[in-house]
């Protein structure tokens, strides 16, 4: 999850929203509701009309991000638009603040439509905009859009500033589209999805698988790239991984697990919700989805499971977590990559500095480094 700019509220502050966010943590029915949604098909096919209309609305709305007006979207039926425009809306959201850093990266606060805010993060590296030289050479042009699927969070990781908000509630289908919808209009050419945002993805596991199938369904739609969309969790509960492959995601979507520690015990300290989630199961399930999404395709086995890894200075950066780490990963060497990473934030656990806290899994870990062009054999050079 992310972190807000500058310091975190204090203590009374954090209670005074939290307090607020437990008594909305039901469903909130939306009225009227987003256009931009999975759903949309098979209410309209219920209605007599078939659902490839909804194709033609996303498409304009896509492509027009400004668009307010349903009756704007061409070749539909005039006898659907009396029922779109009662219980429908192009948008349910809006941008009420931008802030942009000077690496290209642009921050979006959007309220909804009860007036809950969520975050969403433009991630540039490289293309089109003002810092297109920017960052990240060797990615392809384009830009990273890192989506919020509940507003709030009950995990309650240490070093996470969202998690002092509590849950407020989970977000719809729909509401998580929007975010795309109005980052389009900052930038056009976003290409990767991420939730890394607000909240517990698998939380909120069918309003986010229906968006991962829509998007991973629907790519030229949506002009995103290949095996667009990543998904981090801290794994709340047993299976939640396996619910994933279950759910035939395992191909289409890479897997980013919050680890931050390397046994049971810490990451009880760091990540809460590990109390019902051990270690060798949560293992387990990653290993399940390493092995489903290799079978479907070279480029999932090639990319792997994501594992994320915050260091925190004193707690979880020393040399002995590093070889239980190695340790931990080493059987699944080939499956696996290690995001280590030092936050900022300054969060209930003082984040370790890069020189300190620099984690090292040369011996028992996977390397992962830039492949060599090998010369032609007639440049190559005599060993002898």
């Amino acid at each position: 999850a992310m972190a807000p700019p500058g310091d975190e509220a204090p203590e009374a502050e954090a209670e005074a929203v939290a307090a607020p966010a437990r008594r909305r943590r039901g469903a909130v029915e939306l009225h009227p509701r987003p256009l931009l949604d999975p759903e949309l098909p098979r209410l309209l096919e219920e209605r007599g009309f078939p659902g490839s209309h909804a194709r033609s609305i996303w498409e304009h709305l896509l492509e027009h991000p400004l668009c307010t007006d349903v009756a704007e979207v061409p070749a539909l039926p005039k006898a659907l638009l009396p029922w779109l425009s009662e219980h429908f809306t192009t948008s349910t959201a809006s941008v009420k603040r931008r802030m942009a850093s000077q690496d290209g990266t642009t921050k979006l606060l959007i309220s909804l439509q009860d007036g809950v805010e969520v975050e969403a993060v433009v991630i540039n590296h490289g293309g089109d905009g003002e810092f297109s030289s920017v960052s990240r050479p060797r990615m392809k042009p384009g830009a990273t859009l890192c989506l919020s699927s509940q507003a709030g969070c009950r995990m309650g990781c240490k070093f996470c500033a969202t998690g002092t908000l509590g849950l407020i509630r989970s977000l719809h289908a729909g509401e998580i589209l929007e975010q795309l919808r109005l980052a389009r209009t900052v930038r056009p050419d976003i290409r990767k999805i991420v939730f890394m945002g607000m909240g517990e993805p698998l939380e909120n596991f069918d309003a986010v698988t229906s968006v991962v199938r829509l998007l991973t369904s629907e790519q030229v739609l949506f002009r995103l790239g290949g095996r667009p969309v990543t998904l981090s969790t801290v794994a709340p509960t047993p299976n939640c991984i396996t619910r994933l492959v279950d759910a035939g995601l395992a191909g289409s979507t890479r897997l980013a697990v919050s680890l931050h520690a390397p046994t049971q015990e810490l990451r009880e300290q760091i990540v809460p919700s590990a109390r019902v989630m051990p270690l060798p199961k949560l293992m387990d399930e990653i290993d399940a989805f390493g092995r489903a999404a290799s079978k479907v395709s070279k480029r999932a086995r090639e990319e792997g499971v994501l594992i994320e890894y915050c260091m925190l200075k004193g707690v979880n950066d020393s040399a002995e977590c590093a070889n239980q780490l190695g340790e931990l990963l080493h059987p699944r060497r080939d499956m696996v990559y290690v995001n280590a990473v030092g936050q900022r934030h300054r969060g209930c656990l003082r984040p370790a500095g890069q020189k300190g806290g620099r984690l090292r899994l040369r011996r028992t870990g996977r390397r992962r480094g830039r492949r060599r062009r090998r010369l032609p054999h007639r440049r190559r050079r005599c060993s002898r």
